[in-house]
């Protein structure tokens, strides 16, 4: 991981630190040792690694993946070192990083074999396939990539398509493309064979998809769905595969005034993450398209977006790339713990403590004395599922004894159950009173 100064959506560099535990939540700014401080893409360095002629032109989706043909079995230490694919709309130019020092494009603006017009998603498997939606050719492109470069296979759905935007692979190798004109999503076999058409009647300009698949190995819930962005990028629905829908959320259920939805990406528990470009915002939602959270604001500093646009996360692992309208950005799936509210139950000696996590999380709840001695841990690592929690603990010493009565700190804390596990938690001390009981008169 200590060069993924390359994997950031093979885009460029510019060096920014770790923030304070309290300026980093639902995305973790990977620590130093891990990124020799360098998490986000720029402009300058593109130019500096590819030559003075290159140049971001409406930066589109993202992939990220890691290369079979790149892994080495008896060495863990690579298996966080992926393959990033950024489409380069405007010039129509695929950049991905060859190797882990050094980039490469393929691709310029035409019809012809390797050539692009307009194109907007990507998606890419452990084998080496990419496809691209090619967008105003009104075709998918195949390449392959042996490990260090792309080749041209084939281009089909020619005779089906009219504006494809974003697609997904499967494990299952089927191909899922979203149609910004007909509204709708068409599955292909990777061989380019149409296979089903789904969403008439539900979805209306469809842009990015996520899709969750029972055959991935890296999911949590192994459920077959397909997260749509839709109604022009106003609304995020969740279809089955029979394109029956089973939820939908529009920008105004979030408090927004307005939003423009562009891709999205999912997380090992299938969690659905959706950049905002016109709020310069990741609005992250459960499997159930519950929404969680939102992440980032508008500016070019840490943990602030200008206009991102494709999302890719490596579900293994929890790594997370977002492209913005001249960089990108590079991020580990970390948590937030929120309206944390603890009361005394006297008579129970319980405490209540109701809280909301932003990811599923090991739950630990400790007692100290107000000179930070340690007392007791009440409950350790307990796992809690993303969202709301109401819990009662018992109130004991570290020999299972009612605690006396007296004044406590009583320290909440959280830890991610993967990506950034055992490098971030989330802490909340609250002050506990433990009033003399009143004598008993006979």
């Amino acid at each position: 991981m200590r060069k993924l100064i390359i994997i950031i959506f093979a885009l460029t560099l510019c060096c920014t630190f770790l923030h304070s535990k309290e300026d980093v939540t639902t995305l973790l700014i990977p620590p130093f040792k891990h990124t020799l401080g360098i998490h986000k893409g720029t402009r300058a360095k593109l130019k500096l690694l590819l030559g003075m002629h290159h140049d971001f032109d409406n930066p589109q989706g993202l992939a990220a993946v890691k290369l079979k043909s790149k892994d080495d079995p008896k060495n863990e230490k690579d298996n966080d070192e992926i393959t990033a694919y950024g489409v380069n709309s405007g010039r129509g130019q695929i950049i991905y990083n060859k190797s882990m020092s050094a980039l490469a494009v393929y691709g310029q603006k035409g019809s012809g074999k390797g050539e692009f017009l307009n194109p907007h998603g990507i998606t890419a498997n452990e084998d080496g396939d990419v496809y691209i939606a090619d967008t105003d050719n009104k075709r998918i492109v195949k390449l392959f990539n042996p490990g260090e470069e792309l080749h041209f296979i084939k281009s089909f759905g020619e005779d089906t398509l009219q504006k494809p935007f974003d697609l997904v692979i499967t494990p299952n190798n089927e191909l899922f493309v979203s149609d910004v004109a007909q509204n709708c999503v068409f599955l292909f076999d990777t061989a380019g064979k149409l296979i089903a058409r789904i969403g008439d009647g539900i979805l209306n300009s469809p842009r990015g998809i996520a899709v969750s698949s029972e055959k991935e190995e890296h999911g949590y819930y192994r459920e077959n769905f397909i997260a749509v962005v839709d109604g022009s990028g106003k609304r995020i629905v969740k279809l089955n595969f029979k394109g029956k829908l089973l939820r939908e959320i529009s920008y105004n259920e979030l408090a927004l005034k307005d939003a423009d939805f562009q891709y999205a990406a999912l997380d090992y528990y299938d969690n659905v993450y959706v950049t905002d470009k016109l709020n310069c915002q990741v609005h992250k939602f459960d499997h159930e398209l519950e929404y969680i959270t939102t992440f980032g604001k508008e500016g070019d500093d840490d943990n602030e977006f200008i206009e991102p646009r494709g999302i890719a996360i490596w579900r293994r692992f929890g790594q997370i790339v977002i492209g913005e309208k001249s960089s990108a950005q590079y991020y580990w799936v970390g948590m937030d713990i929120r309206d944390v509210e603890m009361n005394y139950l006297s008579e129970e000696n319980k405490i209540s403590l109701k809280y909301f996590i932003t990811e599923r999380a090991y739950f630990t709840v400790t007692v100290y004395d107000t000179d930070d001695e340690f007392i007791s841990t009440l409950t350790k690592k307990r796992r809690r599922k993303i969202g709301h929690h109401n819990d009662k603990l018992g109130l004991v010493d570290s020999k299972g004894k009612p605690l006396l009565p007296g004044d406590y700190k009583i320290e909440i804390k959280v830890e991610p159950t993967y990506s950034s596990y055992k490098r971030f938690d989330r802490k909340v001390t609250k002050m506990l009173t433990i009033p003399q009981r009143e004598a008993v008169q006979e």
